[in-house]
C-alpha cells in the first residue's frame, strides 16, 4: 500500500470514528431525553398516585362520618322508641286502672252485679301450650265478663278478643265452663271501625272521657 492509499484509509477510519461519536452523542442525549420524560411521567404518575390517595383518605373520612351520623341517628330512633313504648305502656296502664276503678266502685257491668273482680289474671296451661292475660274479669254465681282495656282501641284488638281471648279462656278456666261470657272492650279513644267492630258482634264498650267513664252495653250478648 502506498502512502496515498495509507492517507485514505486513515481518514475513512477517522470519519468513521467521528461518525460513531456523534451517533453516540445523539444517543445520549436522546437518553437523557427520554430519562427526563420518563422521570417527569413517574413524578406524574405519583402525583396522580397520591392525589388518589387523598381522595380515597377523604371518602373514609366521609363513610366514617356516616357511619357515625347512622350511629348517633339509630340511637335517638331507640330512644324514642323506647320513649314512645313506655308512653303507650304508661296511657294503656292509666285506661286500665281507670276502668278498672269505675268497675270495682260497684261491681256492676250491662246491668248485671258481679261478686269479684280480677284485674291482670294471667295463665298459662302446659299440657295445650296457651298463654292468657286478661285484664280486666268479673265473676258471679252464673255469669263473667271478660273486659280488655287499651289506651286506643283498634279493630284488631276487638276481633283478637272474640276470636282467641274467649276461646282461650274457656280452655285455661274449665271451671267456668258453665258460665255464660260478656264481653266489653274500653279505652281512651277508639280506632275507625273499632267501635262499629264492637257493636256488630255485641260486646260492650267503655270510653273514658275526661274524668268520666261511659258504658254503652246496649245490644251486648252472651258468648
Amino acid at each position: 500500500m502506498n502512502q496515498e492509499e495509507t492517507d485514505n484509509t486513515f481518514e475513512q477510519i477517522k470519519q468513521n470514528l467521528l461518525r460513531i461519536s456523534e451517533m453516540q452523542e445523539r444517543s445520549s442525549a436522546d437518553f437523557e431525553k427520554w430519562r427526563l420524560e420518563a422521570d417527569k411521567r413517574a413524578a406524574e404518575a405519583d402525583k396522580r398516585a397520591a392525589e388518589a390517595d387523598k381522595r380515597l383518605a377523604e371518602a373514609d373520612k366521609r363513610a366514617a362520618e356516616a357511619d357515625k351520623r347512622a350511629a348517633e341517628l339509630d340511637k335517638k330512633i331507640k330512644e324514642l322508641t323506647e320513649n314512645v313504648g313506655g308512653i303507650s305502656k304508661s296511657n294503656g296502664a292509666m285506661a286500665e286502672e281507670t276502668i278498672y276503678n269505675s268497675l270495682a266502685k260497684n261491681m256492676i257491668f250491662a246491668g248485671i252485679e258481679f261478686e269479684d273482680i280480677i284485674r291482670n289474671q294471667k295463665k298459662h296451661r302446659k299440657s295445650v301450650d296457651i298463654k292468657g292475660e286478661y285484664d280486666v274479669v268479673m265473676i258471679n254465681g252464673t255469669m263473667l265478663a271478660i273486659i280488655e282495656t287499651k289506651y286506643k282501641v283498634r279493630e284488631k284488638d276487638v276481633s283478637k278478643l272474640i276470636d282467641k281471648k274467649v276461646g282461650d279462656f274457656k280452655i285455661l278456666f274449665p271451671e267456668y265452663s258453665n258460665h255464660k261470657i260478656l264481653l266489653g272492650i274500653g279505652g281512651m279513644s277508639f280506632e275507625d271501625n273499632a267501635e262499629q267492630e264492637a257493636n256488630d258482634n255485641g260486646i260492650g264498650i267503655i270510653k273514658i272521657v275526661g274524668d268520666t267513664v261511659e258504658f254503652y252495653t246496649e245490644g251486648i250478648k252472651v258468648y
